[in-house]
């Protein structure tokens, strides 16, 4: 008989996807609103603080989509290559934000997916181009020391990389990218108590047991806790590794509770739908930019 959790798998990869960019679309719509508040008393403020809690959410949804996707694509490859073009896209809207109205208007959280899933593709592979994962190792190790350099004492405003190249989440990002990736390899070692038959069984097969599914899924969650208590604790040891606002960022363990009730099938995946899917990043941001321009002048 099913246990309770594994009854409770309700949400497919289509509502995963929808939850994901409601909340990524509330959380730009409360950076805006920080951007053009007068102070941290200003009731727009208040309420972009509100909006951006919410969209805190958004992130681990995201990865979990990634590694589901480097799991059960048949090619990896181009998989990626999708996201570098949607990136891309997404670079041309950012780069027009950035240069018209705010350089800190908010990061391009695609680049961790982008950079975070090239590492896991090429990590995983087993001939000679598993030493290029060094590459986003390294672009990953950039992006967090000259974050890090920029909210230091030093005072530092460095030019040459700016905000719309760096990775939003960083290393953050990338030890939970490689959490949720694993915690498949973790489930299965879990579930054959590291018995001989694990190494047999195809974890594409294996996702199809709702046991499996909800073993993967708590293991999620728990990374996605540890990850946030790390956060907090940088920060006690230095104003200057708050790069991700603990204060803020602690609300994505909400997202722990949605990917629980995953239950690991695609659900809803009409063509439209993923084409929209991939236009909704730049469409968006491009449309919240407008509306607030709108109304009150850029």
């Amino acid at each position: 008989m099913d246990s309770k959790l594994e009854r409770a798998q309700k949400l497919s990869g289509f509502w995963i996807k929808i939850i994901a960019f409601v909340t990524m679309a509330i959380d730009h719509v409360g950076i805006f609103m920080w951007q053009y508040a007068t102070s941290t008393s200003d009731p727009l403020y208040i309420v972009g603080f509100v909006f951006r809690c919410i969209g805190r959410l958004a992130f681990p949804l995201f990865v979990l989509l990634l590694v589901e996707g480097l799991i059960h694509s048949k090619n990896v490859g181009r998989y990626l290559l999708r996201l570098a073009l949607l990136l891309g896209m997404v670079l041309i809207v950012q780069i027009g934000l950035y240069y018209s109205i705010d350089p800190n208007v908010g990061s391009n959280p695609f680049i961790d997916l982008v950079i975070n899933g090239t590492f896991i593709y090429l990590i995983t592979r087993k001939d000679w181009k598993k030493y290029l994962s060094l590459i986003p190792l390294f672009f990953v190790i950039l992006s967090t020391t000259i974050d890090i350099l920029e909210l230091s004492s030093l005072n530092l405003i460095i030019g040459w990389f700016p905000r719309y190249l760096r990775m939003g989440y960083s290393f953050f990002g990338f030890l939970m990218t490689i959490a949720f990736y694993f915690a498949y390899d973790l489930g299965k070692k879990v579930m054959f108590n590291n018995m001989s038959e694990e190494y047999v069984v195809d974890i594409k097969e294996l996702l199809k047991v709702p046991q499996y599914r909800s073993l993967v899924n708590l293991i999620m969650a728990i990374a996605l806790f540890v990850l946030n208590i790390l956060i907090w604790f940088l920060t006690y040891l230095s104003p200057s590794l708050d790069l991700y606002f603990a204060d803020v960022q602690t609300w994505s363990l909400l997202a722990g509770i949605i990917i629980i009730l995953y239950n690991g099938r695609r659900g809803y995946d009409k063509k439209w739908f993923r084409i929209w899917s991939y236009a909704f990043f730049p469409a968006h941001i491009a449309l919240i930019a407008l509306i607030f321009a709108l109304l009150f002048g850029i």
